[in-house]
């Protein structure tokens, strides 16, 4: 923890600047950086004290004679400058001697290094900052590697799935969350409730052969329509009975589902628009048709199919959109799972300026093997 010098904001460690004032934050010395020592101070020699001329000792029972006044003698001339010889080394006074120099123990100082700051992983709701790609917490104002500011910061986005959960605010400082026993009860109910039923579920499936045999048939099924979805294997499945709710006697409906290219179904188109029973005598899954439309030798003699509309006896319905063309036209088709039979019926037309009856050459089934 680092605290700013400047507005006294606490700082996570690593942070080289203030992230409520953007204040950059001094560099700290190395943990194992010698302290510098200071010189030890060298005693000097001791002065050797001078001798004191004591005056001869007198008996206190006899009085100090009594001396003369001295006599003055002429003072001495001093010698000439140049003459005067400095003293030896030796003779100067102790307390005028300079003092030897001895080593010390005292370092260089250091320089202080910059630290090596971790980049922050990036989290939901961080600030990454512009100018040097720096996760930041929310919080902050400025940029703890750069101290650019974060008011234009781009924000990381949450996960989808924790944006469905409702967003709690985070826990004061020197609190934590506490669980009320109701809370408790219920999700130790819960988890045991789940436990019970894996449990149940496990032993049911081991020991009653009915159930083994419903889950095994229904997995089955299930898997079956996965491999359908992504990777199926089609093969052409052959109706065992074909009728039309309408046909020309020249051109029945069989002639729809003969595998012939010069052949066709012939059918009026009113009083309402006719339609195929292909009966497949089992169920299919139908996926994809093969189909061709109009009289092969005269394309424009009748009307062609422009819209199928596809129902099977389980409820459900597909339709299929055709363009006008003699060509051979595949086309793919849904819902019809577990039907055994489909009915085709004509809703749309591609118009003819010479007929008014509708030709359809072949239509031609596949399912999942």
């Amino acid at each position: 923890m680092m605290v700013c010098a400047q507005c006294g904001e606490r700082n996570g460690a690593g942070a080289e600047f203030c992230g409520a004032c953007g204040t950059y934050l001094e560099w700290e010395p190395r943990p194992n950086a010698p302290h510098p020592v200071p010189p030890h101070p060298v005693p000097s020699p001791p002065v050797s004290p001078q001798p004191a001329t004591s005056s001869p000792a007198t008996s206190p029972a006899t009085s100090p004679p009594a001396t003369s006044p001295p006599s003055t003698a002429p003072p001495t001339p001093a010698p000439p400058l140049d003459q005067v010889s400095a003293p030896p080394p030796g003779d100067q006074p102790p307390a005028r001697r300079p003092a030897p120099m001895r080593p010390t123990d005292r370092k260089a100082p250091t320089t202080p290094t910059p630290r090596l700051t971790e980049r922050r992983e990036p989290r939901p709701g961080d600030l990454i900052c512009g100018q040097c790609g720096e996760a930041n917490a929310p919080t902050r104002r400025f940029c703890s590697r750069c101290g650019s500011s974060l008011t234009e910061a781009e924000v990381v986005a949450r996960p989808w799935w924790r944006r469905l959960l409702p967003e709690r605010a985070p826990a004061k400082a020197g609190t934590r969350r506490r669980r009320t026993g109701v809370g408790r009860l219920v999700g130790r109910v819960l988890r045991w409730s789940f436990l019970v039923a894996l449990l149940g579920a496990v032993g049911l499936y081991g020991l009653v052969p009915a159930v083994r045999g419903g889950v095994d048939t229904w997995a089955l099924d299930r898997a079956r329509e996965v491999r359908g979805i992504f990777g199926a294997e089609l093969t052409p499945v052959r109706p065992t009975a074909i009728t039309a709710t309408a046909e020309a006697a020249d051109h029945p409906a069989l002639l729809a589902a003969d595998n012939a290219k010069n052949t066709f179904w012939l059918a009026p188109v009113v009083p309402e628009p006719p339609a195929l029973v292909l009966d497949f005598g089992r169920e299919v899954d139908l996926r994809e048709a093969i189909v061709r439309i109009g009289d092969p030798d005269d394309f424009q003699s009748a009307h062609r199919p422009k819209k199928l509309h596809l129902v099977y006896p389980t409820g459900r319905a597909f339709d299929v959109e055709l363009a006008d063309t003699p060509d051979e036209q595949r086309v793919g088709i849904g819902n019809s799972a577990g039907a055994s039979q489909v009915e085709v019926h004509v809703v749309e037309l591609h118009r003819s300026l010479r007929g008014d009856r509708v030709a359809l050459a072949e239509i031609e089934f596949f399912a999942v093997r």
